[in-house]
């Protein structure tokens, strides 16, 4: 072996020497000086008795308010409503009778039920509309994955309504002024399970009780905003496209869009608690 290989041979095994050494000495600084905690959705949660009892006896109370304010909730929505309908030239008005739970309900003023059926052309271009959208969602990859399943489901949806019009050209048995009774009454019902569902996640945090109260009262008052405004956009796509949409608005747009809207304000709520928020 000649000696200029016997040289690379030394220099190669004193810069495999002083690599490991110096990796070595790097591993050891960071295990000395790098504290690495892991990240708090996946940290073993401490409740404490006094988290506990915030997290029984906050939901208890907000209930039991919300509970108490649902007649002035449901009538503060329905005055919300007739307020910006004579805007949107909506024909919302309040029954002469009272419902089953003693309030004024919604009604539709002077419009007939054949109205706000569908006609020949809008039965025909949501049809192709829907089957474009169901083939578009075959195709979709990669980035566009998140909206394959919802894009599916929303035109699954409106092509078993445009199925049940095709079949049954008779008046839809399903109010405008009923579906936004039912829209109100999911709403509140989503508002009446918000403390339940933030004791179970939220209420049990290491936080100050001030800024729980904060975040969720911020939470209620957004939920209590949008119901309203929700009634109000469905009831206006309706008057202008007809109830051929009634079905995906009530299903995609109805409980499970509360319980989205939930959620965001949840995670953003938590995004504000402090790090140490589960020790």
């Amino acid at each position: 072996m000649s000696s200029k290989t016997i040289s690379v041979s030394e220099e190669a095994r004193e810069h495999d020497r002083v690599f490991h050494a110096s990796f070595a000495a790097v591993r050891q600084a960071r295990a000395r000086n790098v504290k690495v905690r892991p990240h708090r959705a996946i940290t073993p949660l401490k409740v404490t008795p006094w988290l506990l009892a915030q997290a029984i006896v906050l939901p208890v109370l907000l209930c039991g308010l919300l509970f108490w304010a649902k007649p002035l909730l449901l009538a503060f929505w329905r005055e919300c409503i007739l307020f910006w309908s004579a805007g949107l030239n909506l024909p919302f008005g309040l029954s002469t009778r009272l419902n089953e739970a003693g309030q004024y309900a919604l009604v539709l003023s002077n419009v007939p039920e054949g109205d706000l059926m569908p006609g020949m052309t809008t039965m025909v271009v949501t049809t192709v509309l829907a089957l474009l959208g169901l083939g578009l969602s075959m195709r979709m990859r990669d980035a566009a994955l998140p909206l394959k399943y919802p894009l599916r489901i929303f035109c699954v949806v409106q092509l078993i309504a445009l199925a049940w019009f095709w079949l049954t050209p008779t008046p839809f048995p399903y109010s405008v002024a009923r579906h936004s009774e039912e829209l109100m009454t999911i709403g509140y019902v989503v508002i009446l399970a918000t403390p339940l569902m933030l004791a179970m996640g939220y209420y049990i945090l290491n936080q100050g009780l001030l800024s729980k109260l904060f975040h969720t009262a911020l939470i209620l008052l957004f939920l209590i905003v949008m119901v309203p405004h929700q009634v109000l956009a469905q009831a206006f796509l309706m008057q202008h496209l007809s109830v051929l949409f009634m079905p995906v608005l009530y299903i995609c747009f109805g409980a499970v869009f509360d319980a989205l809207v939930f959620v965001a304000l949840y995670s953003w709520a938590v995004s504000k608690a402090p790090k140490d928020a589960t020790v």
